[in-house]
């Protein structure tokens, strides 16, 4: 985690609190822990933030909880997508401006979610989350989310994540007369 920073508090409820107002899986959205993040990129002509090549990184700690698993006391599938999905949308809020992916539609809709599996992360594995936002543009964003084992950096699942947005806000009105 090189070269990132803490979340600050205002950091954390802008992520992690679009997570809190989930009508579904209460327990699943409450388990990630903000850590540490990529300090957040300047703002550009356009008043989005450019992200640079790499990507750009935020880290968050989840605890694989009884309600997250499965019969065989794992990880359940199901589980590991709802927290791509959700905690890579919370990470690119973070991104958000007032113009450029923000309220009312804020981190956009999902247009894609693709899942691979690698092994099982048992019941009480503490998991490292890391979240890449690979590219934001005007109406789509390329995210990745990486489920690893805190201490030995085993992999347990990772996912592409698509998403498009566009601005909702509504347009002031002008007439002109001829």
């Amino acid at each position: 985690m090189q070269g990132m920073i803490p979340f600050t508090a205002d950091d954390v409820q802008r992520s992690l609190g679009i997570l809190y107002n989930v009508g579904f899986a209460t327990s699943v959205h409450r388990a990630p822990v903000a850590v540490a993040m990529d300090p957040l990129p300047p703002l550009n002509a356009r008043g989005g933030r450019t992200v640079p090549t790499e990507g750009w990184k935020a880290v968050y700690s989840v605890l694989v909880g009884e309600d997250m698993c499965n019969h065989m006391r794992n990880l359940h599938g199901g589980a590991a997508a709802t927290l791509v999905d959700t905690v890579t949308s919370a990470t690119l809020a973070l991104l958000a401006t007032e113009s450029f992916w923000g309220y009312p539609m804020i981190s956009g809709v999902t247009v894609s979610l693709d899942m691979t599996y690698y092994n099982a992360a048992p019941l009480g594995t503490k998991m490292k989350l890391t979240c890449t936002v690979e590219h934001v543009g005007g109406s789509l964003a390329n995210m990745r989310g990486e489920l690893t084992d805190w201490d030995t950096g085993k992999p347990y699942a990772s996912g592409t994540h698509v998403k498009t947005w566009r601005d909702m806000r509504p347009k002031s009105k002008t007439k002109s007369k001829m």
